[in-house]
């Protein structure tokens, strides 16, 4: 008996279904803060990079995740904090990454880091997080020029270590 008044009740359910959850609709609109004084420009070298970013991170008391979204030509079109972290690390979200360069229309990122110690060897975290970065980048069709370590006496760059191998457009390069 039990078994038939609840499959009358199913039964009675899948005709008339009523909403379980209210879904909320939403609305996504970029709003571009302004522009920086940091020298955003082209450039072709990790060097040329990090002279555009540098300012950013002599100002630093933490250590901090930065991307620049590129366009299809390698020029500059945005950067962002992705992660803010303490005095020795620095803990970033990859989906961060990548909700600015989706935002921006990004074609590839460059992201920066700083080590607050000077020295910008890269960890093995460091390391890590670029795999990652990479991989979720190839999937998107957002690709990682670079993943760069700003430090005192100098930087790191993933790319001229031979850690990121990219083959660039002929008309980008």
């Amino acid at each position: 008996m039990k078994c038939g008044i609840q499959e009358k009740k199913i039964v009675d359910m899948m005709k008339r279904p009523s909403p379980k959850k209210i879904v909320s609709m939403i609305h996504l609109q970029m709003v571009k803060e302004g522009r920086t004084l940091c020298g955003m420009k082209c450039f072709s070298s990790p060097m040329g990079a990090v002279e555009a970013v540098r300012p950013l991170f002599d100002l630093a008391d933490r250590e901090m995740v930065l991307v620049m979204s590129l366009n299809a030509k390698l020029e500059p079109m945005a950067a962002e904090v992705a992660a803010v972290g303490g005095v020795s690390m620095c803990s970033v979200d990859v989906r961060n990454i990548f909700k600015h360069a989706l935002l921006n229309n990004a074609s590839y990122v460059i992201c920066f880091h700083n080590h607050l110690s000077g020295d910008p060897k890269p960890s093995s975290e460091d390391q890590a997080i670029t795999r990652r970065i990479r991989e979720c980048g190839n999937l998107l069709g957002i690709f990682l020029i670079d993943h760069i370590i700003v430090g005192e006496a100098g930087f790191y760059s993933f790319k001229e270590q031979g850690l990121i191998d990219l083959a660039l457009p002929d008309d980008a390069a």
